[in-house]
C-alpha cells in the first residue's frame, strides 16, 4: 500500500546578530504525482493570504527527483499555516488518501561555524482501499 508524507519543516540558523529561518512543505513518496500536486496547488490558491504573505505553490525540488516543495515567509506562517494545512488534508481526503498520523521531531546542531535547530512535522498518508 503506497504511503505520502507531507512534512513541514523549520530551520533556525543564528549567525552573528541576524537569525535567518526557513520554513517549508514537502512532499515525499513515490505516489506524489504532478496531478495530486496540481490539485493540492488549486486548494492553495483558493486561500485568503494576509497581507505580506506570500502565496503557497508546491514545485519539483531541484535538488531531489520525486519531492516537491514550497517555500513559507514568515506572514505566511505566522498567519496562514493552519489553513495551508487544512486545505492540503482536505485535497489528501477527496483524492482517496487518509491522513494516518503525524509525527514530530526535533534536532539541533553546533558547530564551529554556528548552531541551527530543525523541527519537522511529519503528516503520513496512506491510500484508501
Amino acid at each position: 500500500m503506497p504511503n505520502i508524507i507531507l512534512k513541514k519543516t523549520f530551520k533556525v540558523k543564528p549567525s552573528g546578530f541576524q537569525v535567518a529561518a526557513e520554513k517549508s512543505f514537502s512532499f515525499h513518496g513515490s505516489a506524489v504525482t504532478p496531478q495530486l500536486i496540481q490539485a493540492v496547488n488549486q486548494k492553495l490558491e483558493t486561500i485568503q493570504y494576509a497581507r505580506n504573505a506570500n502565496r503557497l505553490s508546491f514545485h519539483p525540488d531541484a535538488k531531489t527527483a520525486g519531492h516537491y516543495t514550497c517555500i513559507m515567509n514568515h506572514d505566511c506562517q505566522k498567519y496562514n499555516e493552519e489553513d495551508a494545512v487544512v486545505a492540503i488534508l482536505d485535497v489528501m481526503e477527496i483524492l482517496g488518501w487518509d491522513f494516518r498520523f503525524q509525527y514530530d521531531s526535533e534536532s539541533s546542531s553546533t558547530k564551529v561555524s554556528g548552531s541551527s535547530f530543525t523541527s519537522r512535522e511529519l503528516f503520513i498518508f496512506h491510500k484508501r482501499n
